[in-house]
């Protein structure tokens, strides 16, 4: 059971029913073009009489890069190749400063139109305030602003009824923004400029004050600046450095000559060492050399006339031994002054040696002081760098002053408008012909989407995917519902609508023996429907039509005092409550209760007597109560072959008749189809109804029978 109720509703919703929307727009065509008529004829002379409202657009260009009008550097920089460049440049041409200088510039405040209806005489200084935020709120609301895709243009367009005032309040705009960014770029160079003059006072005092204890610190410890701090003690201890080598050489050279002669004089003799190389070259020495060589030879040749004893020989003897005496006093001498020589040079080494370690002493107690000094000629020197950059820069700013340029142009200047830009009024009125028609249509088609009642037999398909066994028509109004069963009967065109339902339902596989007849509201004509159909059974079945309705008080069994209830309850037999209406037909009435019909209806007598009747008739028709009117139909529906659905057009919902239905099965009732009451003759779609009109209009057409 639950898988069919899946399938039945997958095939409910791939059903898309155009039918209404169709229906309803046929039925009210003339209506719609109607509407479209009146609302031309309303609309046409109200267009006309809207004011025409020129826009004129004046178009800005925003340099891409500051001019370069100073190689000076600029102190307003930008970066355009930003993603929020040109958008802050939008907000900032609608911003309030912009627009109230624009309005300042044009005197806009002043003029009614755009100040809230004060003439000349009537602007004060009381009211400016109150024209002012009146003209920016007009100003605003016409003004718009918007850059040209992929380029550096911006447009200002501005709306009024005057063409002349359009171009100038636009071309007003542009141009005050431009005034306002080199206003702003003039403002900021001249506030760095103070504040670089205020900076560059407070350096150059620092500087002063900077330089005055550099002196105070250099006369405190008696440093001189020659050649830096130490420059004079390092230029000092340079000299003694060299004349500490001169005497270090000198005495290296004395002690070495000392030493020589100290050692020729202990191993050889006087006469041998004057022909050293290092005694030599003395004059004593050569003159003495040159003395002994004449004696030597005096004396050789004296020897050669004389004997050795001679007075000659021996005064030639004893000059060789005055010459080799005065060569060892010279050989002496020359020892002593080269161990004078030497004891001087070491002296003098000695002295220079003591005063390079002074030296070194105090200049290793000139570190501290040098550095001290170093720190604080490092920090002056950072000043006047200081002080010089923002020296330059002062100036720099000042020439910039003068050559500020501005970062944007109006490339293309607003002009008055020849036409205005709007209203197009012909477009308008169609506009508004088009827009109201298609709201009456939109109107239609929601209604017909809300309208969900059943009106035509095909919508029981359709929307509630039930077999539709027939329809009946609007019969016109009648009180009694016999009288009305007897005239649908006694009239072949309309009985052929009841034979049509009964026909569908003995083609129906399986054809159902006991049938149940429900409506989801009372009223629907549910009672018609069952007395009709079993009437149209009987003319060839045995038919029993069951009157179960024991919620209403007037019912099929109007009038009887005992039926079903009094043989369910035991009190009488079944045969002594059928009621034989024709030859065929038979009418069991409901009876009387004395307690609730759930219990009666949930009893085993219920099913036994119907199983019973069963056997005696072909046909059983049960009537039962309405759906909302109490459970009686599923109860009753369990026992019976089928339900028969009853809906009235026009009144039932197909939503109601869904939950209806969904009810029915989940009370495992089988529903074997349902029939369209009071259906509007121009709905009318199945065989038996067409062919009633049909038969209706040719009586209407075919003139009486002359005889």
């Amino acid at each position: 059971m639950k898988l069919s109720m899946v399938e039945q509703g997958k095939k409910r919703e791939n059903v898309v029913e155009f039918s209404r929307y169709t229906g309803q727009i046929r039925k009210r065509i003339w209506r719609l073009a109607l509407v479209a008529l009146v609302t031309a004829l309303v609309a046409y002379p109200l267009i006309r009489l809207i004011p025409a409202k020129y826009v004129a657009t004046s178009t800005l260009m925003i340099k891409a890069l500051p001019d370069d009008a100073t190689p000076l550097p600029q102190l307003s920089r930008y970066d355009s190749t930003r993603s929020d460049f040109y958008e802050t440049q939008y907000s900032v041409v609608q911003s309030r400063v912009v627009l109230e200088k624009a309005i300042q510039a044009l005197g806009l405040d002043r003029e009614p139109t755009f100040n809230g209806g004060f003439d000349a005489a009537q602007c004060t200084d009381a009211n400016a305030a109150q024209r002012r935020e009146k003209t920016l709120k007009n100003l605003v609301n016409a003004l718009s602003v918007s850059g040209v895709r992929n380029t550096q243009l911006i447009t200002v367009s501005f709306e009024s009824p005057s063409a002349e005032t359009a171009a100038r309040v636009a071309n007003g705009v542009a141009q005050a923004y431009i005034d306002d960014a080199t206003a702003q770029k003039r403002r900021a160079t001249e506030e760095a400029q103070r504040g670089n003059q205020q900076q560059m006072e407070r350096v150059k005092q620092q500087m002063v004050d900077q330089k005055a204890a550099i002196d105070a610190f250099l006369k405190q410890e008696g440093l001189l600046t020659f050649r830096g701090v130490d420059g004079f003690e390092t230029e000092q201890l340079g000299i003694v450095t060299n004349r500490l080598a001169d005497a270090t050489q000198r005495r290296i050279a004395a002690q070495s000559q000392y030493d020589e002669v100290r050692q020729a004089l202990a191993r050889h003799a006087p006469q041998d060492i004057i022909s050293l190389p290092d005694f030599s070259g003395h004059a004593q020495i050569q003159d003495l050399r040159i003395a002994l060589t004449q004696t030597r030879r005096n004396l050789a040749e004296l020897r050669k006339r004389y004997g050795p004893k001679h007075d000659k020989i021996l005064e030639a003897q004893a000059q060789v031994n005055a010459v080799n005496g005065q060569i060892g006093q010279v050989l002496n001498e020359l020892a002593r002054g080269a161990h004078q020589q030497y004891q001087a040079a070491l002296d003098d080494e000695n002295r220079y040696r003591a005063m390079l370690d002074q030296q070194k002493a105090d200049f290793g107690q000139l570190a501290g002081k040098r550095d001290r000094y170093n720190t604080m000629a490092a920090a002056l020197e950072k000043t006047q760098a200081l002080y010089q950059t923002l020296y330059q820069r002062a100036h720099e700013q000042a020439l910039s002053v003068s050559l500020i340029q501005p970062d944007a142009v109006i490339s293309d200047p607003a002009v008055a408008p020849e036409r205005p830009s709007k209203p197009n009024k012909t477009m308008l009125w169609i506009i508004t012909v088009m827009l109201v028609t298609l709201a009456y249509f939109a109107w239609l088609i929601v209604g017909a989407a809300l309208n969900n009642t059943l009106n035509a037999m095909s919508q029981l398909a359709k929307r509630l995917n039930l077999t539709a066994l027939g329809e009946l028509p609007q019969f016109g109004d009648s009180a009694d519902r016999r009288q009305l069963a007897q005239r649908i009967l006694s009239n072949p065109a309309s009985a052929d609508l009841i034979h049509g339902i009964r026909t569908n339902l003995l083609l129906s596989t399986p054809s159902p023996q006991v049938l149940a007849i429900i409506s989801a509201e009372k009223g629907e004509g549910r009672s018609l429907v069952a007395q009709t159909l079993a009437a149209s059974f009987s003319t060839d079945q045995q038919t029993l039509l069951v009157d179960m309705d024991y919620v209403n008080e007037h019912g099929l069994s109007a009038g009887q005092a005992v039926g079903l209830a009094d043989v369910l309850q035991g009190n009488t037999s079944l045969d002594g409550v059928l009621v034989k209406q024709s030859e065929n037909l038979t009418l069991l009435p409901r009876g009387k209760l004395s307690g609730s019909p759930l219990l009666i209806l949930t009893s085993q007598q219920l099913a036994a007597t119907l199983q019973t009747l069963r056997a005696r008739y072909q046909r059983i028709i049960i009537d039962c109560p309405a759906f909302h009117q109490a459970q009686d139909g599923m109860l009753t529906g369990r026992l019976a072959d089928g339900v028969l659905l009853v809906a009235q057009a026009g009144r039932s919902q197909a939503g109601d008749l869904l939950r209806v239905l969904a009810a029915l099965k989940q009370g495992h009732n089988t529903v074997t189809g349902a029939v369209l009451n009071q259906v509007d003759e121009k709905n009318l779609e199945s065989q038996e109804g067409l062919r009633m009109l049909n038969r209706q209009v040719s009586e209407l057409i075919t003139p009486a029978n002359p005889r």
